[in-house]
């Protein structure tokens, strides 16, 4: 069975159900849950460990401003949310392949055995990536210490 959950057919199968059902639910105006992996989600901004640490696996629920906010395309699912007693506001974007469940109430609509492999790249790590990047940054550090 674990074959079958970490190959790329049901990689694609999971794909396609996670977005079928919140493509759906987002349609008829529906509030509902989603459990995803947090080591694959994107936060913009980052949330900070003194207002919330989230485990590996976490329930988001989307109504309200989180499902006004709500985008949904054929990689990912994004949302804006606010964390902690603050509520401190974040941008986050999950990949569709890396939502574990799809709940409406206590009714799992979709399951996912699938787990990502890798995990999403942070944007600074994506800017870094590239060596023009690497050489801009390292010229503005220089004209910043240079004028101190």
């Amino acid at each position: 069975m674990k074959e079958l959950f970490e190959s790329e057919g049901y990689k694609e199968l999971i794909k396609k159900n996670n977005f079928n059902a919140i493509e759906l639910l987002l349609k008829e105006n529906s509030d509902f849950a989603i459990a995803a992996y947090t080591d694959f989600i994107n936060f913009t901004p980052p949330i900070p460990e003194d207002i919330i640490k989230l485990d590996k696996l976490v329930l988001f629920v989307i109504s309200g401003y989180t499902k006004e906010s709500a985008n949904l395309n054929e990689n990912s699912f994004n949302f804006e949310a606010g964390f902690g007693e603050t509520n401190f506001g974040s941008h986050l974007e999950i990949p569709i392949e890396a939502i574990a469940q799809v709940v409406v109430g206590e009714n799992i609509v979709t399951l996912s055995h699938y787990k990502p492999k890798e995990k999403a790249p942070k944007s600074m790590d994506v800017l870094l990536n590239n060596p023009e990047n690497q050489a801009l940054l390292k010229r503005l550090q220089k004209e910043k210490n240079g004028k101190k």
